[in-house]
């Protein structure tokens, strides 16, 4: 049941991230909506990283998506944030997702939170939606 809650959690979270940009606020280009969808992509991910870190809106988000995966995760935000730079990292340089997951479980188990690949997936994807893109 906690991972039900989570998920649809992470993807509410997800469908509030991405309804940002309606066409009351068009994007900063001066482009209307149909030109801007046709941009191209962002660019493949690369091996050079430059650890991103997540803006203070991007944090609060993190910290919200990673407590509804499991509120140990986030006893000590700072650590909970700098944990999620090493998963973004990964996810920046290509690595496939069961090696992302696979990492964050690992990066974030111990301490007061239990974390398998099955939450490991849940927290990649979590970072993933609230500010690292690959």
């Amino acid at each position: 049941m906690r991972i039900k809650i989570s998920l649809i959690a992470t993807a509410a979270l997800a469908l509030a991230l991405t309804a940002c940009n309606t066409s009351a606020n068009p994007p900063a280009s001066g482009k209307s909506s149909a030109e801007a969808s046709t941009a191209p992509a962002a660019p493949a991910p690369t091996t050079n990283s430059a650890f991103l870190r997540p803006t203070p809106e991007q944090k609060t988000a993190l910290m919200a998506a990673l407590t509804a995966i499991d509120p140990a995760l986030t006893t000590k935000p700072e650590r909970a944030i700098s944990r999620s730079v090493g998963v973004c990292d990964d996810i920046r340089k290509g690595k496939d997702d069961a090696t992302v997951a696979k990492n964050a479980a690992h990066r974030y188990n111990g301490g007061t939170a239990s974390v398998d690949e099955a939450k490991g997936t849940l927290i990649a994807e979590a970072i993933k939606t609230t500010y690292c893109k690959s």
